[in-house]
């Protein structure tokens, strides 16, 4: 009598328990060989910050367009539109899994980061050239501080994930810029909290209040998906939190 054949282990282990969550396991969310790059913008809690993202952009524009465009009009126009390319950009990354799809990624990445420190930029020089030419005081609310904090950080955290991947030789050697990789991510998801943070602020200055008519709970709903679908997929072992 013939024994049972052995069970394969790539199907046993695809199998979901009914202990697996709805959503899959934190940082389980990883691409495949043969996936394309776009699916890495949904894969696991990704479509979570999609539709966040959906409810922020709306939600700002419809206030914003609202009014008669002028010079601010572009501010909020010019972060939204940062806000979207950052959080699209790491949802690329995040599941990257073999160094072929890592380059790639990061490279992409980095064009998706750069548009928007270019859009911060200019939301930033908007807002200044506004405050002067209505003689408002700058630095005026968490909002104005916050928004300042974060732009110095965008570019720092710009320039060093620049130089990491495209110029590593300025830290010493290709080593050395590989393994301060993790403190890069943890400044990035830093600064995505800090995003929402300020965006929140905003929500909450006399003008959003008054003629922007921006509603908090609908920014605040947009925020609280982005983060549900960014952080679960965060995989620890990326920050050193633990060995493959």
């Amino acid at each position: 009598m013939s024994s049972a054949p052995a069970a394969n282990p790539e199907v046993v282990s695809s199998q979901p328990s009914e202990a697996e969550p709805l959503l899959g396991r934190a940082g389980a969310a990883s691409q495949r060989d043969d996936a394309p790059f776009w699916r890495n913008f949904f894969l696991g809690t990704g479509f979570l910050a999609q539709i966040g993202l959906l409810v922020l952009i709306s939600t700002v524009w419809t206030s914003i367009f609202s009014l008669p465009f002028g010079l601010f009009t572009l501010h909020p126009l010019f972060n939204s539109i940062s806000i979207w390319f950052i959080v699209e950009s790491v949802l690329l990354l995040q599941p990257t899994r073999t160094p072929h799809q890592k380059v790639k990624g990061a490279i992409v990445h980095s064009i998706l980061i750069g548009i928007s420190l270019l859009l911060s930029a200019g939301a930033g020089v908007v807002i200044v050239l506004n405050k002067i030419r209505v003689k408002h005081a700058h630095f005026d609310s968490p909002h104005a501080v916050l928004g300042l904090i974060v732009y110095v950080l965008i570019v720092a955290q710009t320039v060093v994930g620049f130089a990491q991947f495209y110029t590593p030789r300025v830290f010493g050697s290709v080593e050395k810029a590989k393994a301060i990789y993790k403190y890069h991510r943890i400044a990035g998801y830093t600064i995505q909290l800090l995003l929402i943070a300020t965006l929140l602020a905003a929500s909450r200055t006399t003008f959003a209040l008054g003629p922007l008519n921006l509603k908090t709970w609908k920014v605040a709903i947009g925020s609280v998906l982005v983060l549900l679908g960014i952080f679960p997929r965060i995989k620890k072992e990326k920050l050193g939190l633990r060995h493959r």
